[in-house]
């Protein structure tokens, strides 16, 4: 039982570090956030094989504060510089920079796998590619391989605004109806129209500008569904051929 306790405790500290540190540790990935991911996950992991507990818990605590200080500096220039680095420019013009691949060890075969998955299987497509200080790779490509947008085509197409979600995994989500400033009543009001029940719904979202409700359903209500429309449509057929026979006898 102590065992367990120990591990719980542990976990959800773990847990609640992590939460202090930011998204930006799990998204960026900077050197000093890999580190530090590291040694935290070492310490965590000490007291279940020592029993030394409570130094632990010291040492977490001196770790968060030395990444939050460390993610402070790197808002300076100079903190910017000495802790995250510079971006490279590892393709310049459709050419690749020799240089600059020898200086980041990235081997031409990697930076090429890396433009492949990237849907640039051409370097002469390219007009820019910078290998950011977080190991991402930004590739700007040249004016004629600019994907095509409605803007160039002159249409103008109505914005819907942003898609909020308002059933999920068939649980009604009453914060967001807030947000679109609608109630309960509006949402079941709006899937009795569509003739659809709340635990049949896997994601059901709402755009925050039409208003319009977008469903989707589970597998085993998308059957029944199509069934029911089949059986619906199926009399309407024998009707409409009856009709059209009765026409064709006048």
């Amino acid at each position: 039982m102590i065992i367990f306790l120990k591990i719980l405790t542990l976990y959800l500290i773990g847990i609640a570090i992590m939460r202090i540190l930011g998204k930006s540790t799990i998204v960026q990935m900077t050197p000093y956030d890999l580190l530090a991911i590291i040694i935290i996950g070492t310490v965590v992991s000490e007291p279940l094989i020592s029993t030394e507990f409570v130094p632990t818990l010291i040492s977490l605590g001196i770790l968060t504060v030395l990444h939050i200080v460390f993610a402070r500096l790197t808002l300076t220039s100079i903190g910017k510089k000495l802790f995250l680095g510079e971006p490279t420019l590892l393709i310049k013009n459709g050419q690749i920079v020799e240089d600059n691949l020898e200086k980041t060890t990235i081997s031409v075969a990697q930076l090429l796998s890396i433009l492949r998955s990237k849907g640039y299987p051409k370097v002469s497509d390219i007009d820019y590619a910078i290998l950011e200080p977080i190991g991402e790779l930004s590739i700007l490509p040249k004016v004629e391989n600019t994907p095509i947008t409605v803007g160039h085509m002159g249409i103008s197409i109505k914005d819907e605004g942003l898609p909020i979600a308002v059933i999920i995994d068939g649980k009604i989500q009453e914060r967001n109806l807030e947000l679109l400033n609608q109630s309960k009543r509006w949402l079941l009001n709006q899937l009795k129209k569509k003739h659809v029940k709340i635990e049949d719904i896997i994601f059901a979202f709402v755009p925050e500008r039409t208003r319009t409700i977008e469903i989707s359903l589970r597998q085993e209500a998308s059957h029944e569904n199509a069934k029911t429309k089949k059986a619906i449509i199926s009399p309407m057929k024998v009707i409409y051929s009856i009709l059209k026979t009765i026409r064709k006898t006048k």
